[in-house]
Formats: C-alpha cells, structure tokens, sequence
C-alpha cells in the first residue's frame, strides 16, 4: 500500500483527485498548502500530489519537500501554460497534469512514478567504491581485501548512505530510515555513535575520513 500526501490551497480539494486515488489503491492524507504542518512528516509518504492552480505557491511547496525529501511530485492545475509548467520542473517537479484528464491516465502516470522512484531506491546488490565492497545480499563488507565485522544497525546505516552516495543525509532521515521509527529522545548521539563505530572499522584516518564525511549542520554524506 502507498500513501499519498495530496496538498491543496483550498479547504477541501476536488473530490475526483481522491477518489481516484481511492480506486488506484492508495491511501490518502490531505493537507493545506498554506500551512507548513506536513512538513513534519513527509517521511511517511511515497508521493506528494500538489492540487494549485498559482504557481509561486506550488514552487514554494516544492521547494520545501525538496529540501527533505527525494519522493516523486506531481501538480495538478487548471492551468495549462508552458513557462509555468517549465518553472515547476526546474523547480524539481516530476510530473504536471493539466485539468480535465481522464482517471485512467491520472493513475497510471501516479503508478509509473512509483515504480520508477522504486527502482531507483532499491537496495544495490554490491557497491564497490575506492576499495570498500559492501554486499548487501550476504551482508558482508569487505576493506582492502579483509572482512570487517559491523552489527546489524551499523551494516544497515553504512548500506542506506552507500545508496544515497554523494547525497547529504540529515541525521533525523537516516534515523527513521535505519531504525524505521520516529524521532525519540538522544536518535541524534544515537546516529552519531554508530558512525564512530563503522569508521573505526573502515577508515584508515578517522579523523580524516574517506567515505562517510561529516557536513556540518547537516549530517552525513558517502563520498565516491
């Protein structure tokens, strides 16, 4: 099941685009576009669809979720002008449909954006990188030509920043993405300790680390 966060700037949005969704399998949650409240909890969904017919206000939003998440985004408008939708996506969005469409069409273009966020995200059988191998099949990881020995967390941490190499991770998503949980009391020296942990075991310097820098006020990064 995938959930969808459907963000509107009026009070209720077109009863159409739910129950569509609806038919499609998913499940939907609403919020107002004006508002800033789902920005805390993003994490939760597979998709953002943007119901707004001003474009200043969709840039906005998108620019928000960008900053959090790499989740596929979809607007739907009234509107049908080429700047505007050019706009939208050098803003980062990936999809923009224009009202009316036909529902069949609506819903295959939400599952084909789906899938492809799937496939891009989905866990790499082996990643070789300037002499670390991580397999994730055999969880096994290799420095040098020597197995190092990482506990279960410590694997699934190293494994989720190897898959978003050359990407700054905030330590809060690698939080609730790792431990699969809300944000709880000390997650941030949580994530911090088993960072200390896995570069004691695969960094030659850790004061000066090869593959998982620190960028500072933000969280982490897995360099290439």
């Amino acid at each position: 099941m995938c959930n969808v966060l459907l963000l509107h700037e009026m009070l209720k949005s077109d009863y159409k685009v739910k129950e569509y969704l609806a038919l499609g399998g998913y499940t939907v949650e609403e919020d107002n576009l004006l508002e800033n409240d789902y920005i805390n909890h993003l994490r939760h969904f597979d998709l953002v669809l943007i119901e707004c017919n001003k474009v200043d206000l969709c840039v906005e939003a998108v620019g928000k979720v960008r900053q959090l998440v790499p989740i596929p985004i979809v607007v739907l408008s009234e509107r049908d002008d080429e700047w505007e939708k050019i706009r939208l996506f050098q803003s980062g969005i990936d999809d923009y449909l224009a009202k009316p469409y036909w529902q069949g069409e609506f819903l295959a273009r939400i599952h084909a954006h789906l899938e492809r966020y799937k496939r891009l995200t989905r866990p790499f059988g082996i990643i070789k990188v300037n002499g670390l191998e991580i397999n994730a099949f055999s969880r096994r990881v290799i420095v040098e030509g020597k197995e190092v020995e990482l506990s279960l967390k410590e694997f699934d941490l190293l494994v989720y920043l190897a898959q978003h190499m050359e990407r700054a991770i905030t330590k809060e998503e690698i939080y609730e993405a790792v431990w699969k949980d809300d944000l709880a009391d000390g997650f941030y020296n949580t994530v911090a300790v088993h960072v200390k942990r896995i570069r004691a075991k695969i960094e030659k310097d850790i004061e000066n680390p090869k593959y998982i820098q620190t960028v500072w006020g933000v969280g982490y990064i897995f360099r290439s």
